[in-house]
C-alpha cells in the first residue's frame, strides 16, 4: 500500500481540506448536547435492558486539527468552533439527564424518590449512561479534567440514590487509556461497570495508518488492552468495514482477522461500523470518482457470523448507521434485501443469535450473485472498484 500512497501529499490533503470544511462551521447553543436519545440495548453480561446516550458538543477531535484526521470521518464538523468550558460541558450533561431522564438538581427529596420509582420502573432491567464526543472524552483538550470528574462523581451519586444504572460508556484514543486516566476513573465511579470504546479500525497497521490515516500503533492498542484490565474497565472495539484503498474481499478479511485479535486481547465488545460516504472526505471524493463503494450487507453478514462463529461467547454487533442509502453500506439498490438485513443486524444485536446472520439459504439470492461477480471482477482489477452497476450492468 506504501508504494501506492504518497503519505505526505495525503496528509497535506487531508489538512488543506479540513480547513476548507471548518470554515462552514457555525456557532450553536455551547450548553445543549449535540443529540440524545434512549433505546433498547445490551450490556456487557449480555442481559437486555436500555440505554441514554449523550453526544456532547466539544472542540472536537484534536488528532483532526493537527494532521487531518481519518479519511472516512467528519465528526470534526458536529465539533464547537468556539471553545466549550468545563461550565458549558457540565450544563450539557445536566440538561440532557433533566430533559430525558426528569433528574433536576434542583429536585426536593419527594420528587427525587418519585422519579427514582418511575425510571426504575420505566427501565425494569436497568440502563447504562453513553457519553460520546466528536473525539475522544478522556482527552483534556476536549473535556476537561473538572468536567469528567463532575460527570463521572454525578453517575456514582445517582447510583447510590438508587437509580439502577449498570453501566458507563464513552469513547476514546487508544493512547488515553493509561493508568493515570484509569485511576481517575476508578476514582469518581467506584465500582459502576464502565466501557470505552475504541477506534481499532483494523489491527493491519498499513490499514490502519495508511489508508484510515488512524496515527495509531499496534503497540500503543496493546497497552491500552493492559492497562483496561488491570483496572477492570472493558474496552469495546471499533472494527471499520472497508476503509479505503482497499478491496471488498480484503475488507471481509481484514474486519475478521482484526475482530479475532482483538478478542483475543480481551475486548468486552466488538462493534462494526460499516463505513459510509461522509461530506467532505478522502472516501467522499473516491466515491464520487467511482473508485469507492461502501460493503456490500452480504459482506456484513459475512463477517459477522464468521466472528460470532469463531467466538460464541463475545458480545458482537454491527452498526446500522447509513443502511441502506446509496452513500452507506447496501446490496443492489431498492433491492428490499436491504431493509431486511438491516433489521437482521439490529436484531442480532440484540439477541446474539447467530441463526438471524444465515446469508447461504437462498433468502439473498436477488443480490447474492452481483455481489460475488463484483467481489471476482475486483479483485482481478488493479485497483477497488466502484459502483457495480458500471462495471456489471444492471
Amino acid at each position: 500500500m506504501t508504494k501506492f500512497i504518497d503519505m505526505e501529499e495525503m496528509e497535506k490533503f487531508l489538512k488543506e481540506n479540513r480547513a476548507r470544511q471548518l470554515r462552514k462551521r457555525k456557532e450553536i447553543d455551547p450548553d445543549r448536547a449535540i443529540a440524545t436519545w434512549i433505546q433498547d440495548d445490551i450490556f456487557v453480561d449480555q442481559t437486555m435492558g436500555n440505554s441514554f446516550t449523550i453526544i456532547l458538543r466539544t472542540k472536537g477531535c484534536k488528532w483532526a486539527y493537527v494532521s487531518g484526521g481519518c479519511t472516512m470521518c467528519s465528526y470534526l464538523m458536529d465539533a464547537s468552533p468556539v471553545d466549550i468550558s468545563t461550565e458549558n460541558i457540565i450544563n450539557q450533561f445536566t440538561k440532557a439527564l433533566e430533559r430525558n431522564l426528569n433528574i433536576k438538581e434542583d429536585a426536593t427529596d419527594e420528587e427525587k424518590a418519585e422519579n427514582i420509582k418511575t425510571l426504575n420502573k420505566k427501565f425494569k432491567k436497568g440502563f447504562s449512561i453513553k457519553m460520546f464526543t466528536s473525539g475522544s472524552f478522556l482527552d483534556e483538550f476536549e473535556i476537561t479534567k473538572d468536567a469528567q470528574k463532575y460527570i463521572f462523581s454525578k453517575i456514582y451519586e445517582l447510583r447510590e440514590m438508587g437509580y439502577n444504572i449498570k453501566e458507563v460508556a464513552i469513547e476514546s484514543r487508544a493512547e488515553f487509556i493509561n493508568d493515570e486516566n484509569m485511576k481517575f476513573i476508578r476514582d469518581n465511579l467506584k465500582d459502576i461497570n464502565i466501557e470505552i470504546g475504541v477506534g481499532i479500525e483494523s489491527f493491519n497497521e498499513q490499514i490502519r495508518n495508511i489508508a484510515i490515516h488512524k496515527g495509531v500503533s499496534n503497540e500503543t492498542i496493546i497497552n491500552a488492552f493492559n492497562v483496561a484490565k488491570t483496572y477492570d474497565v472493558g474496552m469495546k472495539c471499533y472494527i471499520l468495514i472497508k476503509p479505503p484503498f482497499i478491496t471488498e474481499q480484503d475488507a471481509i478479511n481484514d474486519a475478521i482477522a482484526s475482530a479475532n485479535k482483538c478478542i483475543e486481547l480481551g475486548s468486552s465488545r466488538i462493534s462494526f461500523c460499516p463505513a459510509s460516504i461522509h461530506k467532505g472526505t478522502i472516501i467522499e471524493m473516491l466515491w464520487k470518482k467511482n473508485q469507492y463503494r461502501p460493503p456490500y450487507l452480504l459482506s456484513l453478514l459475512k463477517i459477522v457470523k464468521e466472528v460470532k462463529q469463531a467466538n460464541p461467547n463475545a458480545l458482537v454487533m454491527c452498526d446500522t448507521s447509513g443502511i441502506p442509502s446509496k452513500r452507506g453500506a447496501h446490496n443492489i439498490l431498492d433491492c428490499e434485501c436491504n431493509s431486511k438485513i438491516k433489521e437482521i443486524l439490529g436484531d442480532f444485536t440484540i439477541t446474539q443469535d447467530i441463526e438471524l446472520l444465515d446469508y447461504e439459504n437462498g433468502q439473498y439470492d436477488c443480490c447474492k450473485e452481483k455481489w460475488e461477480q463484483f467481489i471476482e471482477f475486483e479483485n482481478n482489477n488493479y485497483v477497488p472498484l466502484g459502483d457495480e452497476k458500471l462495471i456489471l450492468g444492471n
